[in-house]
């Protein structure tokens, strides 16, 4: 029995290989030729710029928008990660004081928790199981 599921799931793994070394293939593809597109109008725009600024004027316009378009990025990853380190504490804080509660419900009625916890167990056993 073990030979044969190891072969069912060999067989999936090898599939999800493949599938995962092509789509990185496609990726990498697909991310070489945006990037030659975003040199390429970045020296247009240079080019452009300089017709009417002057070869210096536009090398220094495209360097300040391409740093502050930096910045900007930095400050909203900053802003998500300080979002996110903020929502994980307030979930660490309600998962704790759920098991504080849990905890007090276990010492003061141990039969009630039981039967509630046969119902949940019961619930997932008993529930659909309909395939995703």
């Amino acid at each position: 029995m073990l030979s044969i599921l190891s072969l069912l799931t060999g067989a999936s793994v090898h599939r999800t290989i493949t599938r995962a070394k092509r789509t990185s293939i496609f990726i990498a593809l697909a991310l070489l030729f945006l990037l030659t597109a975003y040199a390429l109008a970045v020296a247009a725009g240079a080019i452009w710029l300089a017709g009417i600024y002057g070869p210096f004027a536009a090398v220094l316009f495209m360097a300040v928008g391409a740093l502050l378009i930096g910045i900007i990025l930095l400050a909203a990853m900053a802003i998500a990660n300080a979002r996110e380190k903020r929502r994980a504490r307030e979930r660490r804080a309600a998962l704790e004081s759920l098991a504080a509660v849990g905890l007090g419900l276990v010492r003061a009625q141990p039969l009630l928790t039981a039967g509630v916890l046969a119902a949940i167990v019961a619930a997932n056993l008993v529930g659909s199981k309909r395939e995703d």
